[in-house]
């Protein structure tokens, strides 16, 4: 049986697990069953499928449960749901479109362009979304559609509790209709655009700009998804970071879902410390469930490339010794593993909101010489720094609370995140005291979801690190 495995936070090429790898590792067997013939072959072989890699890679394997029999499970999507450790795990997904996941966990998908966060009003059904930002190349820029734009209804139709999933995530061409915030209310204008969803990748690197303010050189990087094949861009960035003698830096994650382990690893060997990355200290740890750290251990030692991760020797690694990084509830996975892995190593400082709290990974299975097209992303591993710290469930905490002022562009000095990262930076108090946030400006209201390039309702659950096995 021959499998594609994708591993959502793994940096190595030979990290490929072979089918000799899977062979061993299959020594848990369940005792021989009796089928329920009245469940059709396929389901049978796909419920197979998912327990026999679920009892060798899930991360909570010992917390199964063994009285499920897969040769009697009527529907695979339930029956795995059935097999995970809820009370942790919040990841784990199946889905029979194999296709669409490798095409997701690469940043390509269907998509209009613009991302957005929804709200509702207090003690009333309306619903109406802010737009965050709005990606390269995508319909909604070509539109015009920017930060901050207000709307509340689709093809004519206002926006509730009731109707804002079937309007806004059809992913059928639509006409958004936009509104004003006027007297702290949201009121209908006459600026309507009609968008048609096309298939495309998304551009992590949403801004890199450079700031020269108070004698102090700052680089301010927007970075949304770490995408392995945007690497070179990501070190065109640093390489001119470098040569213009940056010496702070401001990383913006406040959107970044995740994404490659391999990715991560390069960002934070082009942000630390210069003797870090060059004696390629550990940046993280993969700890296993016991049967696959086992496996490495004898087979590879206890300083396997798929148990410690270690900073990689880059040659445009801007040698600073802290960072600022503007975090939110969407800053997750491999967003949080740079701030971890930097930790014990530099000054990391958080300002925004809380992060997500997603402290593992997990891996794409899928039966290629099967006809049918499930596959499964289980959780099967968790991450450490080299101080084996985890298990940040709750998320990273800021160390300065500022909300997301949605109606500044990013970039602009005046943007509350930003602006306060730089007032650390540069020792000039912020004006944000006097200013209200957009937050302030949006009053009797409740935020529901973010969305927009993908269905985000389901984004950090869905979240796919994107970390390929390479």
């Amino acid at each position: 049986m021959k499998f594609l495995i994708r591993i959502l936070v793994v940096t190595r090429l030979f990290f490929l697990i072979s089918v000799l790898f899977l062979g061993i590792l299959s020594s848990c067997t369940r005792e021989d069953v009796v089928p329920d013939p009245e469940i059709p072959v396929e389901i049978r072989s796909i419920n197979n499928f998912i327990w026999e890699n679920m009892d060798t890679y899930y991360l909570w394997r010992d917390f199964m449960p063994a009285n499920l029999d897969p040769e009697k499970q009527p529907d695979p999507a339930e029956y795995f749901h059935h097999l995970l450790f809820t009370p942790d795990d919040r990841w784990s997904f199946i889905t029979n479109d194999y296709k669409s996941l490798v095409d997701r966990l690469q940043g390509i998908g269907k998509t209009y362009g613009h991302e957005f966060k929804l709200f509702r009003k207090i003690n009333s059904k309306q619903v109406y979304g802010i737009v965050e930002y709005v990606i390269k190349n995508s319909p909604a820029k070509s539109e015009g559609i920017k930060r901050g734009d207000i709307f509340n209804r689709i093809n004519g139709i206002l926006l509730d509790t009731l109707n804002y999933r079937s309007l806004l995530f059809s992913y059928n061409s639509y006409t958004i209709g936009f509104a004003d915030l006027v007297d702290e209310e949201i009121v209908s204008n006459d600026r309507e655009i009609f968008l048609t969803p096309i298939v495309m990748q998304e551009d992590p690197i949403l801004l890199d700009t450079m700031y020269f303010l108070e004698g102090k050189q700052i680089g301010y990087l927007v970075y949304n998804r770490f995408i392995s094949s945007f690497n070179s861009d990501l070190t065109t960035i640093f390489s001119n970071f470098k040569m213009n003698g940056i010496n702070d830096l401001v990383l913006d994650l406040r959107y970044n879902p995740g994404g490659s382990v391999g990715t991560a690893t390069l960002l934070a060997s082009l942000i630390a410390p210069s003797t870090v990355v060059s004696n390629e200290e550990v940046f993280i740890k993969y700890i296993w469930n016991d049967l696959i750290d086992q496996y490495w251990r004898e087979n590879e030692g206890d300083e396997s490339e798929n148990l410690i991760i270690k900073f990689i020797n880059a040659a445009q690694n801007i040698n600073i010794n802290r960072l600022f990084v503007l975090t939110s509830e969407s800053t997750a996975s491999a967003s949080e593993l740079i701030i971890n892995g930097l930790e014990p190593y530099m000054d990391v400082i958080l300002v925004g909101h809380t992060t997500h709290g997603k402290y593992t990974a997990s891996i794409t299975l899928h039966d290629e010489e099967k006809s049918y097209d499930w596959a499964i992303q289980p959780i099967v591993l968790k991450t450490a720094n080299i101080n084996n710290e985890t298990d940040y469930k709750d998320g990273m905490f800021p160390d300065y609370l500022v909300e997301d002022d949605y109606f500044s562009p990013l970039g602009s000095l005046e943007e509350d995140r930003l602006e306060f990262a730089i007032s650390l930076i540069t020792g000039v108090p912020t004006g944000l005291p006097a200013r209200k946030s957009s937050i302030e400006l949006l009053p009797h209201s409740i935020p529901l979801i973010s969305g927009g390039i993908t269905n985000r309702e389901d984004e950090i659950i869905l979240d796919a690190d994107n970390v390929l096995i390479y």
